[in-house]
Order: structure tokens, then C-alpha cells, then sequence
């Protein structure tokens, strides 16, 4: 597991403009870190409230690595502004038929 408290900090310095252009892309990247579907939608718009359990199926990361960026996608919604708990809906992208 690496330590995500320095991208924190940094996230941290940077204007709230800045954190909130970050946002989109870091909400496509943890939908696919989530699989897709539902459970990456839930961490992608809500990651405050996101989880996953013993249900979820095989995901193309792992657990820790998923909260990890979970925690980080908080952190540029608290710098940018935004409730992590009702994000913007994620931006549209093509899924090239695997999600």
C-alpha cells in the first residue's frame, strides 16, 4: 500500500479551479477502477459513501488500491468545492463495449 498523504498535501496547495478540472478525469479513472457499473458509478459520483463487499465481483484493482483513490477523489472535492457525497454526474466517455 503506498502513502497517499503527500498527493494529499499537494492536492491541498492547489488553487480550488485547478482541484475542480481535476475532478472528470479522476471520476473516469476510478470508474474503471471499479469495474464500471454501478459500484464504479457509486465511487465516481459519491465517493464519500462508496464501498464495495464480499458481493462485488472481480475488479481490475485491488480493495486498498481502490480506497486509496477513493480518499484522493475526497480530497480534490474538498479543495475544488464540491460534496463528495453528490458529485457531478461523471463525464460521458466511450466505453469501447467493456463497461
Amino acid at each position: 500500500m503506498k502513502n497517499i498523504q503527500p498527493f494529499i498535501d499537494a492536492i491541498q496547495q492547489w488553487a480550488p479551479a485547478q482541484a475542480k478540472g481535476q475532478v472528470p478525469a479522476a471520476q473516469v479513472a476510478i470508474y474503471v477502477m471499479a469495474g464500471g457499473g454501478l459500484i464504479g458509478r457509486l465511487y465516481a459520483e459519491q465517493p464519500q459513501d462508496a464501498y464495495t463487499d464480499a458481493r462485488a465481483g472481480r475488479r481490475p484493482y485491488g480493495a486498498k488500491d481502490l480506497e486509496q483513490a477513493r480518499l484522493i477523489l475526497c480530497s480534490l472535492a474538498a479543495r475544488a468545492g464540491l460534496d463528495s457525497r453528490e458529485m457531478p454526474p461523471m463525464p460521458r466517455f466511450h466505453n469501447l463495449g467493456v463497461f
